[in-house]
């Protein structure tokens, strides 16, 4: 191994690799930058895994990774049918996945990282952050904006984050928004704007969540932003156990309505009559 290489470096590496591969999988989908062929996004995680395997001097596993590239050929945008889950995945995208993962074992998971304060503290924070009039014109507007305001304060805190992470078993029409590897956390963002939704909310989540069980992301959160003050946490709380979903599945509330101001005490009234009048109160 090239032991000038540095450790950061190899995490670096693979997070842009796990990110092609969930690009592709947007392809696949329909949905992402590339709206129909992953081939490009696929092509471009196999030349990231080839230098990296040369870098660290893994011949073997390099030879095979071509192997595996050359059996492709023309057939990036091969899928098969998943039938745990009845959803269609990319061939070579699974393959080159087991070999970032081996990576990530071998090596330790070097992203891993130390964090003095929980995620959902640090979740529950972001409230006065994303909703500062000193950082942004106004408050979040849509989903997309809750998502990359929260984003920007997780990534001060968790170097590893990945944006819309790929999962080795992709759940149907569920593809979570943030990843934390070195917490195994995945999470995912909802936006709320009428107390009619909050079922709808429910059934997305359990919809999410059901049946999906993985060493490497072992929690999940979801963030419920409410434009206004709705229903307690408490209450979505609940409201999701109730509906079947896991107890590995965290819920926490971010309103965008500021917290009310407590009103001034009455004695401070007096020194306001005392400033405008010039009359001392007794």
């Amino acid at each position: 191994m090239n032991q000038n290489l540095k450790t950061n470096d190899v995490a670096d590496v693979l997070a842009a690799i796990r990110e092609d591969i969930s690009q592709a999988s947007m392809a696949l989908e329909g949905q992402g930058p590339v709206r129909s062929d992953p081939t490009w996004a696929l092509q471009g995680a196999y030349v990231r895994m080839r230098i990296l395997l040369e870098a660290l001097g893994l011949t073997e596993a390099l030879k095979a990774l071509q192997q595996i590239e050359a059996t492709a050929g023309t057939k990036w945008n091969a899928a098969e049918l998943d039938e745990d889950f009845g959803d269609m995945y990319l061939v070579w995208g699974a393959r080159l996945f087991h070999y970032v993962r081996a990576l990530e074992t071998t090596l330790g998971d070097p992203k891993r990282t130390t964090v003095s304060k929980d995620v959902i503290e640090i979740l529950r924070a972001t409230q006065y952050s994303i909703t500062d009039e000193k950082c942004f014109p106004s408050p979040p507007a849509n989903e997309n904006e809750v998502h990359a305001r929260i984003e920007a304060v997780l990534r001060c805190v968790f170097p590893d984050l990945l944006h819309k992470p790929a999962i080795a078993k992709q759940i149907k029409n569920f593809q979570p928004d943030t990843g934390l590897p070195s917490i195994h956390t995945l999470i995912e963002y909802k936006f709320v704007a009428d107390a009619g939704e909050e079922k709808r909310i429910a059934e997305e989540v359990l919809a999410d969540t059901r049946g999906y069980i993985s060493e490497e992301w072992t929690k999940f959160i979801y963030v419920i932003y409410e434009t206004k003050r709705i229903k307690p946490e408490n209450h979505w709380r609940q409201l999701l156990r109730t509906s079947g979903v896991d107890p590995n599945t965290e819920v926490i509330v971010i309103s965008g309505e500021p917290p009310r101001r407590p009103a001034k005490p009455a004695s401070a009234q007096p020194r306001a009559e005392y400033k405008t009048t010039g009359i001392q109160p007794r």
